[in-house]
C-alpha cells in the first residue's frame, strides 16, 4: 500500500513529518474497510515510520481491529529503495499468510514492478493497495517476477 494523501500546507515541516491531509484522513480508513469487506486481513504490517505512512498503517489496523503490535516500523521503507520492501516481506513470519507494506512512491511502484510476473500499467496513486499472490513455501524464498497481481484498487475505484 502507498500511504494516503499527505499535506503540503506547511512548507517548513520536514518531509518525514508531513501528516495526512483531509483526503488522506478520509481515504486511509476507507481502504481498511475495503480490506475488511474482502476478508483480506494481514497478520503482519511493515510500515515506514514517516508520519503519513504511520498514520495510514494505524488507520488500516484500526479498521481491521488489529493489534498495533503486528506493525513493524521500518525506516528502510522511507530512507532506501524498493529492495527494502521486498526485504521486509522476506522477514515475515512463515505463519503469516497475508503481509502488507505501507510506504512511499516511487518505491511502492518499483517493488510492485519487480515482484510482478507481468507488467503493471496502473498508476500507484496515494492510498492504493495492490494485492499480490505467490506460491512460495517460505517468505525468505520471495523472488522478483514470481508474484501475480490479483487486484489493484485506489480510493477512487471504490467511491
Amino acid at each position: 500500500m502507498r500511504h494516503a494523501k499527505s499535506s503540503w500546507d506547511n512548507p517548513s515541516i520536514r518531509d518525514f513529518d508531513r501528516p495526512l491531509n483531509k483526503r488522506g484522513e478520509r481515504d486511509a480508513p476507507r481502504m481498511g474497510i475495503y480490506l475488511k469487506e474482502l476478508g483480506v486481513i494481514p497478520q503482519q504490517i511493515f510500515s515506514s515510520p514517516a508520519s503519513r505512512a504511520k498514520s495510514t498503517a494505524l488507520h488500516i489496523a484500526d479498521q481491521l481491529d488489529l493489534r498495533k503490535k503486528i506493525i513493524s516500523w521500518n525506516e528502510d521503507l522511507y530512507f532506501t529503495g524498493a529492495m527494502a520492501y521486498a526485504d521486509a516481506i522476506r522477514k515475515s513470519d512463515n505463519t503469516s499468510t497475508i503481509v502488507m507494506t505501507v510506504g512511499h512512491n516511487p518505491m511502492t511502484d518499483e517493488v510492485l514492478s519487480l515482484l510482478a510476473d507481468q507488467p503493471v500499467r496502473k498508476h500507484f496513486a496515494t492510498a492504493t493497495i495492490a494485492c499480490l499472490e505467490t506460491d512460495i513455501e517460505n517468505w525468505t524464498d520471495l523472488q522478483y517476477g514470481t508474484c501475480r497481481v490479483k487486484w489493484m484498487v485506489s480510493p477512487k475505484d471504490i467511491s
